[in-house]
Parts: C-alpha cells; sequence; structure tokens
C-alpha cells in the first residue's frame, strides 16, 4: 500500500518556537516498511516545507517519497494519515487529532497502524 502522511498538525506541531514530532512517528513509519509498505509524506505548504521537515527530523530512511499535496499525485495514495477527516474520507485512511501542542503522550499514529492492522494490511 502507498501509505501518505500529511505534516502539519499531523507528523508536526511548528509554532514560532517549536518544531516537535509527533510521538510515534519514527516507530510507525518502520513498521509500515517492515510490513511491506510504501511511505510518502505531502503537504499543502509545498514540496519545500516536506523536505525540511523529514530531514529536520530524521525520517527520510523511511520515506519513498516527498510531495506537494496534489490529488493527481503518482503514486496514489491508497491510505493517509491526516488531521483534515474531509481528505481521510476522500482518500480513505485514519483522522488522527491536530497535533498543536507537545504531547509526549499522544498515540495517534499507534492508532492508525492498529486500523491498517483491523483491515488486514499490518
Amino acid at each position: 500500500m502507498n501509505v501518505f502522511f500529511d505534516v502539519d498538525h499531523t507528523l508536526v506541531f511548528i509554532d514560532q518556537h517549536t518544531n516537535a514530532l509527533r510521538p510515534g512517528a519514527h516507530d510507525a513509519m518502520r513498521k509500515l516498511k517492515a510490513g511491506g509498505h510504501q511511505v510518502f509524506v505531502w503537504s499543502a505548504s509545498g514540496l519545500a516545507h516536506v523536505e525540511r521537515v523529514v530531514h529536520m527530523h530524521g525520517l527520510s530512511e523511511w520515506v519513498d517519497g516527498m510531495f506537494d499535496k496534489d490529488p493527481r499525485v503518482e503514486p496514489q495514495p491508497d491510505f493517509i494519515i491526516d488531521d483534515d477527516w474531509y481528505l481521510v474520507q476522500k482518500w480513505g485512511g485514519h483522522c488522527v487529532s491536530q497535533y498543536k501542542a507537545v504531547n509526549p503522550d499522544d498515540t495517534e499514529f499507534e492508532d492508525a497502524l492498529v486500523t491498517l492492522a483491523e483491515l488486514g494490511h499490518l
């Protein structure tokens, strides 16, 4: 499967003082790759933003591609992990709560993996 992670408020919380990766991101991507899936990261904020976030947070080893969030993207997403319910309904996937403050107890990515396992993909 092609699994796409959104950036802002999904993978990271960014404000003028903080650029924090959501807990569990490394582990979720590692498990997806171990399960034979391709991992992609995209954002409506553009490709340069995606590249900065992926490299800054050490995600490169698990990421197969980075994109601007465009409905014509290739390959097409099979499953998205996003904070936008409308997009999750459109593409299929798992809607996470918005990551708007550093929270070391956040388990949203674990929940997304449970959803994939329940669908028989992990």
